[in-house]
């Protein structure tokens, strides 16, 4: 999954569906040589701020973090090259919120570059475009970030951009009430988007308390309440000095924290987070229970009659089912998933990454003729195999506390409880690894072998894997999210020298236990389609392969 020591690992993952949250890393002690401490204390002394900060370096020497006293961190990395990359990244998202600030990182995404104290919405595009390069904004379930891609001599003018639009925006009546009326059609465009809407719901049925099942987008309803007011208290909440972080690739970092301290990110003051308790009374009064006004988009979106939405907190995977029927769609859609590791597991989040590549996937169109070099089980031995199978695709979200491994797939109607069994099966195959038929479904297929993963295929996943990692890493803009995501959640960064060594101690063996504990906890499975045969015979088929729903 997603990042240079794990936050690379997801980015480069077979065909991972969009982003959420798809970040891990690697947690490792500091051996930074004592040559490169004293470096770095110079550059501190040299820094114009009152009661100076603290600046360390990471275990490579490469990577250089200093700490404001309002505890704001800024970190970079020096590397040369035609262009520099800015981003600040806040520690919010979709999983801290509760029923009144559901969506809301969503709306803050959308807000981004307008108007603020030091420019109007018509001056920040006209910066922009006068920048020539790419600036952006996006939020998922654990982060909310901003981004920029420009000519060395333009990062004061984007730092400017970002300090504003980050720390100092202005919510106008007007921009809201634009919201209010685009929005929607942003939440259609995404329901008529299997890849886009399914992996959602695929989050919701999974964890159903709250956290990392709670919608990533502003529904309608709650889009209709937002003010401005509400806006600034939530910005207010979560845009805390203790939780941004602004990170820089090709940018000198006695210049970066100059600018940042210049654009206030170090007057920035600490704010007391709200009590648990505050939250959950700001829930019970804000939740609206009136049935009638729910939406087209919520009833799908969200479970109807859900009253328990948690405010932050760790993640309760419950697993669980849910189908859609849609007879007139051309391929039925089918998500089967699994509670699996996240960034807290370091040996776990590495297995599933090289499991992710081993299985692989994609879409038939691919599959078949000599001298495609698709090797992966998923087009081996399921789409060079079914000719009725439309796309067959590993994924695996990873997130702080938790993870979603599974397996993805689309055939055509009438096929899917087939397609079910199909899935469970090779999930099964890997976890196995006795050589013996588990299921009676292996005896109308007797190509898919039940052994486990083979050495031959466990290192040929592990070197897509490391050439996949090392060229995502020649992407600036990757690197650099992969910096300030690894800085905020860890405070280190971990060389892709030390990735790869994780990645090199996976074994065969390691393999069929990750698969196998994958099986020991409730499978998450949904459908979209027509889903008749796979609502009817999906406990049966579930039953035959040992998986519990």
């Amino acid at each position: 999954m997603n990042r240079l020591c794990g936050f690379t690992l997801q980015r480069v993952s077979v065909r991972n569906v969009p982003a959420g949250s798809r970040y891990a890393f690697h947690r490792s002690k500091s051996t930074t040589p004592k040559h490169a401490i004293e470096s770095v204390e110079s550059i501190s002394a040299k820094i114009p701020l009152q009661k100076t900060t603290v600046t360390e370096a990471s275990a490579d020497g490469r990577t250089l973090v200093t700490t404001f006293p309002n505890g704001l961190r800024v970190t970079s990395e020096s590397d040369p090259g035609h262009f520099s990359a800015i981003g600040v990244y806040v520690d919010a998202g979709s999983r801290y919120e509760d029923a009144s600030t559901s969506g809301y990182a969503h709306l803050m995404d959308r807000l981004a570059f307008r108007n603020s104290e030091r420019f109007t919405s018509a001056d920040a595009m006209a910066a922009i475009e006068k920048l020539g390069g790419s600036i952006m904004s996006s939020s998922s379930r654990e982060c909310i970030m901003y981004q920029a891609a420009v000519f060395p001599h333009d990062v004061p003018t984007a730092i400017r951009l970002l300090a504003d639009t980050t720390l100092r925006p202005k919510f106008l009546p007007e921009d809201v009430e634009e919201l209010q009326a685009t929005v929607p059609w942003e939440l259609q465009d995404v329901e008529s988007k299997a890849d886009m809407f399914l992996p959602e719901k695929l989050h919701e049925t999974a964890f159903r308390t709250g956290t990392l099942g709670n919608p990533l987008l502003c529904l309608p309803k709650q889009l209709s309440r937002a003010t401005p007011s509400l806006l600034a208290d939530y910005h207010k909440q979560w845009y805390r000095p203790e939780r941004i972080v602004v990170a820089a690739v090709g940018v000198d970092h006695q210049e970066l924290v100059r600018m940042c301290a210049d654009n206030g990110f170090a007057d920035l003051a600490p704010t007391k987070p709200p009590s648990t308790a505050d939250a959950v009374s700001s829930h019970s009064q804000q939740a609206v229970s009136d049935e009638s006004s729910r939406s087209w988009f919520r009833k799908i979106l969200t479970r109807d009659g859900a009253t328990t939405q948690t405010a932050g907190g760790k993640s309760v995977y419950t697993g669980g089912t849910w189908f859609d029927t849609k007879p007139d769609m051309e391929f039925t859609q089918v998500y089967l998933g699994f509670k699996s590791a996240g960034i807290d597991n370091e040996h776990g989040l590495y297995l599933y990454a090289v499991l992710q590549m081993l299985l692989g996937g994609g879409g038939s169109f691919s599959a078949g003729g000599p001298g495609k070099g698709m090797y992966s089980r998923l087009y081996t031995r399921v789409l060079n195999q079914h000719a009725w199978i439309e796309s067959c695709v590993a994924f695996h979200h990873c997130y702080t506390d938790a993870g979603l491994f599974g397996i993805s797939a689309s055939c055509r109607p009438r096929n899917e409880h087939a397609l079910f069994d199909v899935m469970a099966t090779e999930l099964e195959a890997v976890a196995s690894g006795t050589g013996r038929l588990l299921s009676r479904s292996a005896i109308r297929r007797p190509y898919a072998s039940h052994e486990g993963a083979t050495a031959l295929e466990v290192r040929r996943a592990k070197n897509q894997l490391k050439s996949n990692l090392l060229m995502n890493l020649e992407s600036r803009m990757v690197q650099l999210e992969d910096l300030g995501r690894q800085i905020q959640v860890s405070g280190r960064k971990v060389p892709a020298e030390t990735m790869i060594q994780h990645i090199e101690a996976i074994t065969p063996d390691d393999i069929r236990k990750g698969a196998a504990d994958l099986l020991k906890n409730p499978a998450t499975l949904i459908a979209q389609g027509y889903v008749d045969g796979i609502s009817k015979f999906g406990p049966q088929v579930a039953a035959n392969h040992g998986i519990k729903l």
